[in-house]
């Protein structure tokens, strides 16, 4: 899929995104700053990528993760610091939120600082609802 806004494009061609991009874009967030480059490959292919381009340059990220039939989770919502304040992050949303896959099902996201844009497109803070596991490592479980 493709939309044209203003200067910019927004595809969903995953062979057009450079994980080492997205790694200087993640080195920059506070959700991600120390998220292997493995990782980031990782989670492009198992994900539905959003890229934005600005003449072929990619200067904004976003995933979502499926099961296609009741949910989806959007993550690493990015945009480069020189094309903020161009509308470009609520495009991204609602590029994703029209996105024909994952109409009628819920959509959950967590975010720290970006609630109004989100808002916008019928997000609701339900952090009484929100729970969280980290990932347990190997060697936490051993010393249990």
């Amino acid at each position: 899929m493709k939309w044209d806004f203003e200067d910019y494009t927004i595809e969903t061609d995953k062979t057009l995104i450079s994980a080492n991009r997205i790694k200087e874009f993640l080195l920059n967030s506070y959700w991600a700053k120390d998220r292997s480059i493995e990782v980031i490959e990782k989670s492009i292919k198992n994900s539905f990528c959003y890229g934005v381009y600005h003449d072929k340059e990619l200067v904004g990220f976003a995933r979502v993760v499926s099961d296609y039939a009741t949910m989806f989770w959007i993550g690493d919502v990015y945009i480069d610091k020189n094309h903020r304040g161009k509308g470009l992050g609520k495009k991204l949303i609602e590029c994703i939120i029209e996105t024909k896959e994952f109409e009628n099902l819920s959509g959950i996201l967590s975010t720290r600082d970006a609630h109004g844009l989100y808002e916008q497109f019928g997000f609701e803070r339900v952090e009484s609802k929100f729970m969280a596991r980290a990932p347990l490592r190997i060697t936490d479980a051993r010393d249990r």
